[in-house]
C-alpha cells in the first residue's frame, strides 16, 4: 500500500509520491485566511465536521458556550470568530438533519473506497450523488472517496457499501460503524414542519420560523431549542467550496506497533494537539488523525515527522478537494416532508 515508510537506515525516510486515506480538506478564503489562526479553524471543526464516524447522528451540535469549554476560550470570543467566518462567506449556511433513528435508520457506517483511476472515482460520485441511504460523499484528490451510508440494520448498511464496491470494482475499507440511538422526543406534525424550514437555513430567526409554520415566535424558540437540546435534530456548518484557499484539512494514517500503542498516543497528542481536531482508531495498530495546517508542506512534514516516534512503523496522507452537497431535494428532505404530512 502506497505511503510513507520507515527506511531501513532510520536516517533514510522514504516517501513514494502518491496521496491515500481519510478525511480533510483544501479550504479557504483569500482575505479571511490572511488573518486566520488555529483557534478559528478549530472552532470551525467543532461547527462543521463534528463526528463523521459512527456517531456523526447521535450529538447535537454544539453551543458556543459548549466550543469554549472544549478549546478552553471564552464564549464572547466564540461567538465574535464564528459571526466572522459567517460574514466573509466562509460559512455557506447551517444544515439542520433531524436523527436519522426517527426514519427508522438505526446503523451508520463510513466507508473509503479506493478505485482504479479518477474516471471511474467520478463515476462513483454521481452514482451514489442523491442515493437513498447515503448520509455524505467526501471527493479527495487522486482515486479516493469516503461515504457515510445509513441503513435500517448492519446487513442493510454492509449491503449498500458492497454494492458500490462491487459495481466499479473498487477498494473498500471500513473506516467507522455504529448504532444511531433513537431520541426520547416524539415529533408532531409542528415539530416536522419547524425541521422543514430549518432544514437550509438552521439559524433563522424564531420569528421567521413562526412565520412558516404559523405559531408563535415564543412557541417556535421553545420547539427549536426543544428539538436541539433533545438530539432529534443536529445542525452543522456547511462552507462555500467555491472559496477555497490557503487552509488545508489533512488525515494522517499511522500504522503502530499494537505493544506502542499507548506511547505513540501520547507522542502524537503532545506534538501535534493545536491542529489535531479528531483522533479514531478504526481497527487494532491503526490511528486516523485529521488535521489542519497552513501550507500543503505542512501535512507532508508532519507525516515525516511521526516516523521518528517509536512505535509508528507506516504513515499516509489524503487531502480532501470537498465534501459533496447532495442535490434538493434529496431523499432526507422526502423523508422529511412524509413525516410531516403523515403526522398532521
Amino acid at each position: 500500500m502506497p505511503g510513507i515508510h520507515k527506511a531501513a537506515n532510520p536516517g533514510a525516510e522514504a516517501f513514494s509520491g502518491r496521496l491515500r486515506p481519510a478525511w480533510l480538506g483544501l479550504i479557504g478564503l483569500r482575505r479571511f485566511w490572511r488573518s486566520v489562526d488555529a483557534e478559528d479553524v478549530r472552532i470551525f471543526c467543532e461547527l462543521a465536521f463534528q463526528d463523521l464516524g459512527s456517531s456523526a447522528f447521535v450529538r447535537r451540535a454544539p453551543s458556543p458556550a459548549e466550543i469554549g469549554k472544549t478549546l478552553s476560550m471564552d464564549e464572547k470570543t466564540v461567538r465574535l470568530r464564528v459571526r466572522r467566518m459567517e460574514e466573509s462567506g466562509f460559512i455557506k449556511y447551517y444544515q439542520a438533519t433531524p436523527e436519522l433513528a426517527l426514519f427508522g435508520l438505526k446503523r451508520l457506517a463510513l466507508y473509503r473506497f479506493e478505485a482504479m483511476n479518477v474516471p471511474t472515482k467520478h463515476g462513483v460520485i454521481q452514482h451514489v450523488h442523491g442515493m437513498p441511504g447515503i448520509v455524505q460523499v467526501a471527493d479527495y484528490l487522486g482515486p479516493t472517496v469516503s461515504v457515510s451510508v445509513a441503513g435500517a440494520s448492519p446487513d442493510k448498511v454492509v449491503q449498500l457499501g458492497d454494492e458500490i464496491a462491487g459495481r466499479f470494482e473498487l477498494k473498500k475499507t471500513t473506516l467507522g460503524e455504529g448504532v444511531i440511538e433513537a431520541p426520547e422526543m416524539k415529533l408532531d406534525s409542528i415539530d416536522w414542519r419547524i425541521v422543514q424550514r430549518l432544514r437550509y437555513d438552521a439559524r433563522s430567526a424564531h420569528k421567521d420560523v413562526a412565520e412558516a409554520v404559523s405559531i408563535t415566535a415564543r412557541m417556535a424558540e421553545y420547539r427549536t431549542r426543544k428539538l436541539l437540546d433533545s438530539g432529534a435534530v443536529r445542525v452543522r456548518a456547511v462552507i462555500n467550496p467555491q472559496r477555497q484557499e490557503g487552509l488545508v484539512f489533512y488525515e494522517v494514517e499511522v500504522t503502530v506497533e499494537p505493544s506502542k500503542r499507548a506511547s505513540v498516543l501520547s507522542a502524537v497528542q503532545q506534538r501535534h494537539k493545536e491542529s489535531i481536531w479528531s483522533l479514531q482508531e478504526p481497527a487494532p495498530g491503526t490511528i486516523l488523525l485529521s488535521l489542519f495546517a497552513f501550507t500543503l508542506a505542512q501535512p507532508e512534514a508532519v507525516a515525516m515527522e511521526l516516523l521518528t516516534v517509536p512505535g509508528v512503523r507506516y504513515c499516509s496522507i489524503l487531502i480532501l478537494k470537498e465534501i459533496l452537497e447532495p442535490a434538493r431535494p434529496n431523499w432526507i428532505d422526502t423523508l422529511i416532508q412524509s413525516e410531516a404530512a403523515g403526522a398532521e
